[in-house]
């Protein structure tokens, strides 16, 4: 626990170096609401922070370095008690983010107990390659895990995690993101998380307002005991530029 720690305040130390850049600052929200024969509400809040630019201090110049953070959380309830109950947090410093090569910090928090998972975390290093057409790439990062499953004690183990990503814009206004990570355990490939996030933005005649749509598939190889392997989730909301 004292490792991911010190990742943590480190990643948020160098994240706090001041530089001339330009920022994206974008909150995204999503609600629905039943009644009647039955009485369920579901909501979604996400909010990412971006900065990208050179870093000019002292005796320490990084060019085209980008700093992020990106929160989301999820709740319904159903007659009043809570069904799920979930949230993400990614941090991440690129070095030479528009290059052809970027290598990056990253520390990832979740928890969801719709999978029994109390949280997790990943603190990692690793590195980004734009290959082929504009808009795709592939990612390396190695990451320690802490990780915790209601009922159980608390495990630790090391990740490998390979993410191809393609990025396209097939008119004006329109933003089209798919992602898929596949996630095996160093030494373990039988003990593997796959997730693929498929995302599409479109503009709206209101400047920095965006409908916003989002698939995601996870599968977990070796789920907690009474628990499947595959979760899907499918929302729709807006996104406001702030």
């Amino acid at each position: 626990m004292r490792k991911f720690k010190q990742y943590l305040i480190g990643i948020i130390l160098i994240q706090s170096i001041g530089m001339g850049a330009d920022i994206t600052n974008q909150l995204g929200a999503s609600y629905y609401e039943y009644g009647g024969n039955y009485e369920y509400s579901y909501y979604n809040l996400s909010w990412y922070y971006g900065i990208i630019g050179d870093i000019n201090k002292g005796s320490l110049q990084l060019p085209d370095t980008e700093f992020s953070i990106y929160l989301s959380t999820s709740k319904s309830t159903y007659y009043g008690f809570m069904y799920t109950n979930d949230a993400n947090l990614v941090l991440k410093t690129d070095l030479f983010a528009n290059q052809k090569f970027s290598p990056f910090l990253i520390f990832q928090w979740t928890f969801d107990s719709t999978t029994a998972l109390d949280y997790r975390y990943n603190p990692g290093v690793g590195g980004k390659v734009r290959l082929g057409p504009p808009g795709f790439s592939i990612s390396y990062a190695f990451l320690g895990e802490y990780y915790k499953y209601t009922g159980y004690e608390q495990g630790e183990l090391l990740r490998h995690s390979i993410r191809p990503k393609l990025k396209l814009y097939p008119i004006d206004g329109i933003e089209i993101v798919e992602e898929l990570y596949y996630k095996p355990e160093n030494g373990n490939f039988d003990n593997y998380l796959i997730e693929n996030i498929l995302s599409i933005s479109i503009d709206t005649v209101i400047p920095g307002i965006a409908i916003s749509f989002q698939h995601t598939y996870n599968l977990n190889s070796l789920p907690p005991l009474g628990y499947k392997k595959e979760d899907t989730f499918f929302s729709v909301g807006i996104s406001v530029e702030l």
